[in-house]
């Protein structure tokens, strides 16, 4: 569910100062070392492929109700080469046609998340990623996880370009342009790679080195290469 870019930059949510040595400085970097494990915003995943069937995602999500309340029980190689959708489960359309449909849903995402919605950036995420949050964490701690980065992401500047095709449908992206504003922080951007994926007729976000495992095998030496890795 791709939604179209807005006509500016959301407000900018009040960026806390917390002192050095405060206890809120230091829950916001034992949340980044979490985060790390995912590859990005996104993070809170598992180590397994999970199934995409819409059967066990809809069991995933409704186990996940039966232990949480209010939010919780509601969540659930050339520019112009064309991509055979039959064929590699990707879209027919050009790269640059696909990485705008990806913008889009990156902006959308960590948009969804700084403004706290997230149902609607829970809604973003790939079957397979729902289900492993669901399955190792919870709702819950998926929430807090991205509650972390609230504040302190400035993702207007958002742009997203494909740095590789990879099977059943995976994209690997370059993100670049997102303001990161924590206190002390050894970064000024929010970027890095991370990965969508392309299921029932929609981009949806895919992040994290754990996701499958052979991306963890591939990526794993490689995480200080992740979306949100070097801050």
């Amino acid at each position: 569910m791709v939604r179209p870019r807005p006509s500016g930059p959301p407000p900018h949510p009040a960026t806390p100062q917390a002192p050095r040595g405060n206890p809120q400085r230091t829950a916001l970097l034992i949340a980044a070392a979490i985060l790390l494990l995912g590859g990005g915003v996104a993070a809170l995943v598992l180590t397994g492929g999970g199934d995409d069937s819409p059967t066990s995602t809809v069991a995933a999500e409704s186990s996940a109700s039966d232990s949480s309340g209010g939010e919780e029980a509601a969540a659930e190689a050339d520019e112009s080469e064309f991509v055979e959708a039959e064929e590699d489960g990707f879209p027919a359309a050009s790269r640059p046609e696909m990485e705008e449909e990806i913008d889009t849903l990156l902006l959308a995402y960590h948009e969804d998340v700084v403004e706290r919605d997230f149902r609607s950036a829970w809604a973003l995420l790939s079957a397979r990623k729902r289900q492993q949050n669901l399955a190792e964490y919870g709702y819950g701690k998926w929430k807090q996880g991205q509650a972390s980065l609230s504040d302190d992401l400035y993702p207007a500047g958002l742009r997203a370009r494909i740095d590789a095709l990879e099977d059943d449908g995976v994209a690997r992206v370059l993100v670049t342009g997102m303001d990161w504003t924590a206190p002390g922080a050894s970064c000024v951007e929010w970027s890095g790679l991370t990965w969508v994926r392309y299921e029932r007729g929609e981009w949806t976000y895919d992040p994290g080195y754990s996701t499958t495992g052979s991306r963890r095998r591939a990526w794993k030496p490689r995480s200080s290469e992740l979306l949100g890795a070097d801050c």
